[in-house]
């Protein structure tokens, strides 16, 4: 396996060799996915989205701004909405 490993490292440092910056950071977001993939429930892995962090992100910025009913959560939205 050590030869296939060594193979593997070659063919990626040369595929990756003459790629603009914006493609290597893809890259490397896509190693930390694949890293990170083993540790996440994958019923959960929707909450690890890029788009579902961007929302979450969204929401935090809401919230700050005080643009959230409430507390953000249903229940608080359904007692303001009542009032």
């Amino acid at each position: 396996m050590g030869t296939a490993l060594s193979r593997y490292k070659q063919e990626i440092l040369q595929g990756i060799s003459d790629l603009p910056s914006n493609k290597l950071k893809e890259i490397l977001n896509f190693v930390h996915f694949i890293k990170a993939k083993e540790s996440i429930d994958p019923t959960q892995a929707y909450f690890w989205t890029k788009k579902w962090q961007e929302k979450e992100s969204e929401a935090d910025k809401d919230k700050t701004a005080g643009r959230v009913v409430g507390d953000g959560s249903a229940k608080d939205l359904i007692r303001a909405l009542k009032s």
